[in-house]
């Protein structure tokens, strides 16, 4: 069995250095994966992180666990974008990134 840790990317959580710095710590605890949301808004205003961005300050601070988004709403992002960034972020990572898709939150962040 494995365990991963799920984080949300605003509020305190709002820095991609706060987030690669707690999946190097689950990595080092012996954690199996780090991974974070991905909303372009939430319901209170509050700082929030680019997804992306965090996710590769994750991948260069661990060197082991799997890490993504929970999940990417594909219906906000642009295919071919999409599909150059995790090529990267796969690569980068020597392939530890998990890419799980669906149709995200409700149709606020669609407004």
């Amino acid at each position: 069995m494995k365990f991963a840790i799920d984080a949300p990317h605003f509020g305190p959580y709002a820095d991609a250095r706060v987030l690669a710095g707690l999946a190097h710590d689950a990595e080092q605890a012996g954690w199996d994966g780090f991974f974070i949301w991905d909303h372009v808004m939430f319901a209170e205003p509050t700082p929030m992180v680019d997804a992306t961005v965090a996710l590769t300050a994750i991948a260069m601070s661990t060197e082991r666990i799997r890490f993504g988004a929970m999940i990417t709403p594909l219906a906000r992002r642009r295919p071919t974008k999409l599909a150059r960034e995790t090529v990267s972020l796969d690569r980068l990572s020597n392939g530890r990134l998990v890419l799980g898709v669906g149709l995200g939150a409700d149709g606020a962040e669609y407004e």
